[in-house]
C-alpha cells in the first residue's frame, strides 16, 4: 500500500519528534520539519529522522537565487527528501533551487493554507512561474487541485483535517483526508489530529483506512 501521509512534526521538540517519529515509522510516508530546522540541532533533525522515514524539509526558501541554492544544498546534505521554496520568489531563484539539488526533490510553495480566500489568478500565474522554473511539484491547498488537472508535477497538500477532529485551529481552508485524494493530491501532510491524538498511531491508521475507502 502506497504510504501517503507525511506527518507534520512542527511545534513540538526535537525530544518529541523523535519520540514520535519512531512510532510511527512504518506507517507514513515520512516526515515534515519546519522549526525544527532553525532549532540547535538544526539540520542535524532531519539525520536523525533518517533512521525513520523520508523528510520533507518545509524551509519555504525565499531569498536571492544564489543563497537559496545554498540553502538547498546544505539541507540535501543533511538528508532532505522534499525541499520547499516560495513560488513568489520568482523563476531565477526557483531555478536555482533546482539546480542546486541533485536528488531531493523541490516543490514551490504557492498560497498558505491559512489564508481564507485565494485568487485563481495569483495562483495560476505562480503555477506557471513552477512550470518555467521545472520544479518537481507544487505544496497548495486541496482547494485549489482543480486548477492543476495538467500540471506533471508532485502535489503535496497540507490543511488535512479528518472529520474526526474538530479542535478549530489556524488553517482556513482544510479538507478531509477522503476529498483530497479524490481532488489529485499525491502526499497529505497531516499534523495536529495525529500528535495531539493520545494513541498517534491509532490516529494515523484511522485517516489511512479513510483514505483507502476510495
Amino acid at each position: 500500500m502506497e504510504r501517503k501521509i507525511i506527518l507534520s512534526l512542527d511545534g513540538v521538540s526535537v525530544k518529541e519528534a523523535l519520540k514520535i517519529a519512531a512510532k510511527l515509522k512504518n506507517n507514513v510516508w515520512g516526515f515534515k520539519v519546519n522549526d525544527l530546522l532553525f532549532s540547535v540541532e538544526g539540520g542535524e533533525i532531519i539525520q536523525k529522522l533518517k533512521k525513520f522515514g523520508k523528510v520533507f524539509a518545509d524551509a519555504k526558501l525565499h531569498d536571492i537565487p544564489s543563497t537559496v541554492a545554498r540553502s538547498v544544498a546544505r539541507l540535501e546534505k543533511a538528508g532532505a527528501d522534499l525541499i520547499t521554496v516560495h513560488a513568489v520568489g520568482g523563476v531565477e531563484m526557483m531555478e536555482a533551487s533546482k539546480k542546486a539539488a541533485r536528488r531531493a526533490k523541490i516543490l514551490g510553495v504557492t498560497i498558505l493554507t491559512s489564508k481564507n480566500t485565494v485568487s485563481k489568478k495569483e495562483f495560476l500565474k505562480l503555477i506557471v512561474d513552477i512550470k518555467k522554473a521545472k520544479l518537481d511539484g507544487v505544496v497548495c491547498s486541496a482547494h485549489e487541485l482543480n486548477y492543476l488537472k495538467n500540471f506533471r508535477g508532485l502535489k503535496v497538500v497540507p490543511g488535512i483535517r479528518p472529520k474526526w477532529y474538530n479542535i478549530k485551529d489556524d488553517q482556513g481552508r482544510t479538507v478531509t483526508p477522503l476529498e483530497a485524494v479524490k481532488l489529485g493530491a499525491d502526499l497529505l501532510v497531516i499534523g495536529r489530529p495525529v500528535i495531539k491524538s493520545a494513541n498517534p498511531v491509532e490516529a494515523v491508521e484511522r485517516i489511512s483506512s479513510e483514505i483507502y475507502k476510495k
